[in-house]
């Protein structure tokens, strides 16, 4: 009778239930999934969800002012040109996209489907209003709606539950395209979408519930399954799969990809993803890599190709499985994304627990260096040179206007990774040392051959790595140095942090926000260690807006080297002193380097 009891369909055969069906039987997996971000990604707008402060203050950025307002329990941002009185346009706020680092604002057409992100994010760390394009990595050169995106084209894949995006007007636009005229798809299609449910819910990682819901409801299949200790094969349980369907679970949103051929693409278009957790991702997806062609041209460009470092490693978010799945620790072993993550445990910032934060997922299989972890980092045991996740997945990784771990899963390699045009980890704690020096060390201290060291953009090895990056790099390698400054002050390891002041301020003149705003949070952590700046540095923080107009961002450093006055020059007897000659030919690089890094979100 049991055999009977338990058999059953594929998981992948069955309908949405929602997880409000999941609450009556499993009330401890539910009450911990309802406090993580994953629930809240996406929201219908009202009084309980909203984060913005819709008060009518504006905010004046790219030319034109917003005005976020609340009339009720209804949320509006309105347009004025500045000088005008009154405004051009006003767009009701519908739903939010995130609630943990920012949140993003959604409106809607009128008589219509399509919904469209507005220009505006609430940060929730600063308080305060940002304009999306100072939210990625794009120069000031940027329209004022270079960021307005239409949510059913991109973010309802991963930031929801059975998406079905249901484009309305495909057939019409493969006609125009077939008849030779240009057809821009992430604007001009129409929608008529559905979602399972709002947010990342059970069933995205345990696949559709209704054969499971319908199979528990008899109290008799209930009590079988309790006493057998046995799952129905109605629904998967993640971590209980083979490493690779398990990592894949995580993957189907954690790793940027693209439908595998023109006929999946319209079955994404129209149906939405056909992938279910505990099948094969890649029977309909394919990875991105900086390789895959742009779907627009069908050639390898900058599209993908800047969203990873030249040695193929991922350096924005959502492309962790891509890292993952570069790692020895994941060729070689059963790593899966639940060594670390427990989407039922752990703090709600990431789902890790204060033992995975603490290194154990890498002293399970390397025990024998637990033991004697000093003899193996050469570092104080309790310092962050111990710390397995700074030397082996160093903060490289940028997104949601943060620095981030890589998830590559690497060996610190300092002439290896300086001609492959990227930081090291070595040198994101010790700025002030070069990559010669951290080569030379890594090479004395685990006993191997040292290499030559060549940068891949140019500058001379032997400077000061940290100021090098943050005058010659990138702007993923300004905006990652930016944030190492503060990180390293903050623990300490930076002796004489206002050295680094002037350089600092040099950056908050950078001509990507996202570079501002980093090097003014780092510019604040210096003034903690160096009281002699803290009020001056304080009282700069109130006026200095990384998002301002230019005149009054050049009025507030002016005042603030006014207030302070060794900003205005590096000390010569500093450590890492350079000469005007040297930072102008450094900055000159950075220029060339300069260019767009369109993110995907």
């Amino acid at each position: 009778m049991l055999v009977g009891l338990l058999s059953g369909p594929s998981h992948a055969d069955s309908e949405w239930a929602g997880s409000e069906t999941c609450h009556s039987c499993h009330r401890d997996q539910y009450s911990s999934w309802h406090r993580t971000y994953h629930r809240t990604m996406t929201q219908e707008a009202s009084p309980e969800a909203v984060q913005g402060r819709f008060d009518g203050q504006p905010i004046r950025a790219w030319g034109m002012e917003v005005r976020p307002v609340r009339r009720g329990d209804r949320y509006w941002f309105e347009y004025f040109r500045p000088g005008d009185t009154a405004p051009v346009a006003r767009y009701r706020v519908e739903r939010l996209v995130g609630s943990n680092r920012y949140q993003q604002y959604l409106t809607r057409e009128e008589n219509g489907g399509t919904y469209y992100r507005l220009h505006l994010l609430w940060h929730n760390e600063e308080e305060r209003w940002v304009h999306m394009n100072a939210a990625f990595l794009g120069p000031d050169d940027q329209h004022f709606d270079s960021n307005v995106s239409v949510w059913n084209h991109n973010c309802i894949f991963c930031h929801n539950t059975g998406p079905q995006p249901g484009v309305v007007n495909y057939d019409e636009m493969l006609a125009r395209a077939s008849a030779g005229q240009a057809v821009d798809s992430a604007s001009e299609a129409r929608y008529e979408s559905s979602v399972a449910e709002l947010g990342i819910a059970c069933e995205a990682c345990h696949g559709p519930a209704q054969d499971h819901v319908d199979k528990q409801s008899n109290w008799l299949t209930r009590l079988a399954h309790t006493l057998s200790g046995r799952s129905d094969g109605t629904v998967v349980t993640p971590d209980h799969l083979e490493q690779d369907r398990a990592n894949q679970v995580c993957g189907q949103c954690h790793g940027q990809r693209l439908p595998v051929d023109g006929e999946m693409l319209r079955r994404f278009i129209d149906e939405g993803p056909v992938y279910r957790a505990g099948d094969d991702l890649f029977e309909s997806v394919e990875l991105v890599w900086p390789e895959t062609p742009n779907p627009m041209t069908g050639h390898a460009d900058d599209l993908f190709g800047l969203r990873f470092w030249p040695d193929r490693t991922p350096r924005l978010s959502a492309y962790e499985y891509q890292g993952l799945t570069l790692s020895k620790c994941h060729e070689e072993s059963e790593l899966t994304c639940m060594s670390c993550h427990d989407m039922h445990g752990g703090d709600r910032h990431g789902m890790i627990s204060e033992q995975a934060r603490a290194g154990a997922p890498c002293l399970a299989c390397h025990q024998e260096l637990a033991e004697d972890i000093e003899a193996h980092t050469h570092h104080p045991v309790d310092g962050e040179g111990s710390n397995c996740y700074s030397c082996h997945m160093p903060e490289v990784v940028y997104g949601v206007m943060e620095i981030h771990r890589s998830h590559r899963i690497e060996v610190p390699a300092p002439a290896e990774q300086a001609a492959a045009g990227r930081p090291n980890a070595c040198n994101l704690c010790h700025l002030d040392q070069s990559v010669a020096w951290a080569e030379a060390e890594t090479a004395r201290l685990w006993e191997r051959d040292a290499l030559p060291v060549e940068r891949a953009d140019g500058a001379d090895p032997r400077l000061p790595d940290g100021v090098a990056r943050l005058l010659a790099g990138d702007p993923v390698e300004r905006a990652v140095t930016a944030t190492a400054i503060g990180r390293a002050v903050d623990r300490g390891q930076l002796e004489h942090a206002e050295d680094w002041q002037p350089y600092l301020v040099g950056a908050m003149r950078d001509d990507y926000p996202a570079v501002r705003r980093f090097a003014r949070r780092s510019l604040e952590q210096t003034a903690e260690a160096v009281p002699a700046s803290r009020e001056a540095i304080a009282a700069f923080a109130r006026r200095y807006d990384f998002i301002g107009a230019p005149e009054a961002r050049e009025l507030a450093l002016a005042d603030l080297m006014l207030r302070y006055s060794t900003l205005a020059a590096p000390d010569s007897d500093s450590a890492i002193y350079l000469p005007p000659e040297r930072i102008e030919a450094l900055r000159r690089i950075g220029l060339e380097r300069s260019e767009a890094i369109n993110i995907g979100e």
